[in-house]
């Protein structure tokens, strides 16, 4: 899941908006203004919501748990829809994933949210036929090691020698990518050069920018620009009981969901490494509802 992933989705929700906009029944999204945008979002909610779209409109409007959804909306600014409108538009691009993700509601573009997005790209992607057999030359200074020039890589069912047509390099790229994620968890080499940073399960990790870079896919990890800040101390972690969530009376742990919409706990504010929406600083309402009496049962 890279930036240039998240570019895509961004740019299918404004391509969608272009030809919606005139199926739209209600004519809102041909003249938009943020008082529209506000009546189109009540519009859909009285249509029902899907449990996706719910948490969508909950952390765009920043409203908690049970609280009345509908009034949500009816009181919120509708100022904070000028951003919304400037990216569909074109006008103004905007990398805040709770407006791209209402937006996406809002022109109803099928492939939301964006994980569902990734998912579905990637099998559309995925070539149908060849997975069984690969022939093809690498010539890459750093090859891969599960694939050489002069070998083919054969099924495992035992189908007999005869030549195998190479397959285009996109695919070759994309099945190696694949192969090497499901034999094993990627090695990372060390440097002085390197200024990346990739999240493994708990925390950032350094990786070389330039052994990744050309190599990215679906499939991979998010790599961002390095942050020292990041990699020293934003770290996920199980929240308990002993976990000391203030220090001077200020929180010091941080809080977000996950895209199966667990909580998650983290060290540090910042976004979610994930989903990328933002985290929130813990309250002693959370540590009572979702920690303490977590732990009680």
């Amino acid at each position: 899941m890279s930036k240039i992933t998240f570019e895509e989705y961004k740019n299918a929700i404004k391509a969608k908006y272009q030809t919606y906009k005139l199926e739209e029944p209600t004519g809102i999204l041909l003249n938009l203004s943020p008082a529209q945008l506000r009546n189109l979002c009540l519009i859909i909610f009285d249509k029902s919501l899907s449990v996706n779209d719910e948490k969508t409109f909950r952390v765009f409007l920043n409203t908690k748990e049970g609280e009345d959804l509908r009034r949500a909306i009816e009181r919120f600014e509708i100022a904070k829809f000028r951003p919304i409108i400037s990216f569909l538009t074109g006008e103004k691009e905007s990398d805040n994933s709770a407006r791209i993700e209402l937006a996406a509601i809002l022109v109803d573009f099928e492939k939301r949210p964006y994980n569902r997005f990734l998912r579905e790209e990637l099998v559309t992607n995925t070539p149908k036929s060849g997975l069984s057999e690969i022939s093809a030359p690498i010539k890459k200074e750093n090859e891969s090691p599960f694939v050489n020039k002069d070998v083919q890589i054969n099924s495992f069912v035992g189908k007999s020698n005869e030549p195998i047509p190479p397959i285009k390099k996109p695919y070759l790229i994309l099945l190696t990518s694949i192969f090497i994620l499901s034999g094993s968890f990627a090695i990372w080499s060390f440097n002085e050069d390197e200024n990346c940073m990739v999240w493994n399960k708990d925390h950032y990790e350094e990786v070389p920018c330039d052994n990744v870079s050309n190599t990215m896919t679906l499939l991979s990890p998010i790599v961002m620009k390095k942050e020292e800040g990041l990699i020293s101390n934003f770290k996920k972690i199980e929240a308990c009981d002993t976990t000391s969530f203030f220090k001077m009376g200020k929180p010091c742990i941080w809080y977000g969901k996950s895209f199966d919409g667990n909580y998650e706990y983290f060290t540090a504010p910042g976004l979610h490494p994930e989903t990328g929406k933002t985290l929130r600083p813990i309250t002693q309402y959370m540590i009572d509802k979702h920690i303490l009496e977590k732990d009680e049962k």
